[in-house]
């Protein structure tokens, strides 16, 4: 990723997630827990809180990298992810309060990389010793990610 200005991906952060506030602006709770994708695919909830939680996982690999001396991260365990949704009751959550601790989180992640210098940014970190990535990765990681579930979002609501 050397290369790739540091400042575009902080853009990137902020213009994704204003993107998806647009998207959820209009969106009645009722809506949120009732679209879904497809029969057995997630509602609005259920997308938005796993964006929330998975957010949460980046910026902790991006915590532990710049804390930790070449972290090696677990990777994800799909039936844990999964079993969220039903344990946490994704379903029924508060559309507001989950987009709020969501643009929360982000605000304190784009805070934090925008303290960081060049130095920082070169940090490492992976999920074993031949799979390292600098802290740039678990940044693109959340844009992808969240684009991804945000053209999910805009398909179901047919935006």
């Amino acid at each position: 990723m050397k290369g790739l200005p540091n400042e575009w991906l902080l853009e990137g952060l902020e213009h994704s997630c204003k993107t998806l506030g647009h998207i959820l602006a209009d969106l009645t709770q009722e809506q949120a827990r009732t679209i879904r994708d497809g029969d057995d695919g997630w509602n609005v909830l259920e997308i938005l809180c796993h964006l929330r939680d998975y957010q949460a996982i980046f910026a902790e690999r991006i915590r532990r990298i710049l804390d930790e001396d070449m972290p090696i991260f677990r990777p994800y365990d799909e039936s844990a992810r999964l079993r969220l949704v039903v344990e946490n009751d994704y379903a029924n959550q508060d559309l507001r309060a989950i987009f709020a601790d969501y643009t929360a989180t982000r605000r304190r992640m784009i805070d934090l990389l925008a303290s960081l210098d060049e130095d920082q940014w070169q940090r490492e970190g992976g999920f074993a010793v031949d799979d390292i990535v600098d802290l740039t990765m678990p940044v693109v990681h959340t844009l992808l990610h969240e684009a991804d579930h945000t053209e999910q979002i805009a398909r179901i609501l047919r935006l």
